[in-house]
């Protein structure tokens, strides 16, 4: 009888799931073998604690600073954002009081307001103020006035490249008299790419500094070039057909397209400024 009960177990263990024989196994735990693992919990459990504290000792202030730091950092950058758009509201009252002087026609004043938004270099308002003044000082007949505003909105790394490129434009245009034609052949050479905007101006006004030089035959391969060229623009077109029938000809006194300057107007923030004269109707 012995013998069938302990076979009868035996085959009833087989029996059991995997999880139950575990539970068994460890249900078998002898009171001793249960005290140790607590021990030993506990001593792991001071042995972390002793751990942390020499950390805390050793790298607490750190912890702190850094998380002074954090602070700090967070309620400056706050202070910032809100110091950056209160500069950002001032230069825009600043941009329409300009505005609204040359509209009274008060331009010496509209002029020192601008002067005031130009010197925030890197603001769209800015690269704006720095044409208004340029487009004040043609009207005045001030023309070292216009290439100067001209000249400090190309040097403005931060202003936008639209506009760099139409303070280049511009001072070509205005200078060709008066600049120095290698400077104004060097500052136009990037626009002569065709993926700029200006492209088609800056071939024409490189083209007239050619010609300026007396280097005709260069002046005619460049209005040529507009003239062959599928995206020219119809104005620019005609401009360059006539220069190039005037460049062979033969050497004479070449005069640069006249493009009056238009009145001191507010121009739309978006937009180039209405009272700064185009390059060339396009």
């Amino acid at each position: 009888m012995h013998f069938v009960n302990v076979t009868k177990d035996a085959a009833s263990d087989r029996t059991l799931p995997a999880s139950q024989k575990a539970k068994s196994k460890k249900a078998e735990k002898s009171e001793d073998e249960i005290a140790v693992d607590s021990l030993m919990t506990e001593i792991e459990d001071d042995l972390r604690g002793e751990e942390l504290s020499k950390l805390w000792k050793q790298y607490g202030h750190l912890i702190i600073a850094v998380g002074i730091a954090v602070v700090i950092g967070v309620a400056g950058w706050q202070y910032w954002r809100q110091n950056v758009q209160a500069q950002k509201l001032e230069m825009t009252r600043q941009y329409e009081t300009a505005t609204k002087l040359i509209t009274e026609g008060k331009l010496d004043e509209a002029l020192t307001s601008y002067a005031a938004v130009a010197e925030k270099k890197g603001a769209g308002y800015a690269a704006l103020a720095q044409l208004q003044k340029a487009a004040i000082a043609l009207d005045k007949k001030d023309l070292p006035g216009a290439m100067a505003a001209y000249k400090a909105l190309e040097a403005d790394d931060k202003a936008d490249v639209l506009f760099r490129d139409l303070a280049t434009v511009l001072r070509a245009l205005h200078g060709l008299d008066t600049e120095n034609p290698l400077e104004l052949e060097a500052a136009l050479k990037p626009l002569l790419d065709s993926s700029n905007p200006f492209n088609a101006s800056a071939v024409e006004l490189t083209a007239l500094v050619a010609a300026k030089q007396g280097d005709l035959p260069r002046a005619i391969t460049l209005a040529e070039s507009l003239l062959a060229n599928p995206n020219t623009p119809a104005g620019v077109r005609q401009r360059a057909e006539e220069l190039a029938a005037v460049f062979k000809a033969g050497p004479r006194v070449v005069v640069a397209p006249v493009v009056a300057p238009a009145p001191a107007v507010a121009p739309s923030p978006a937009a180039v400024p209405a009272a700064t004269p185009s390059p060339a109707p396009q």
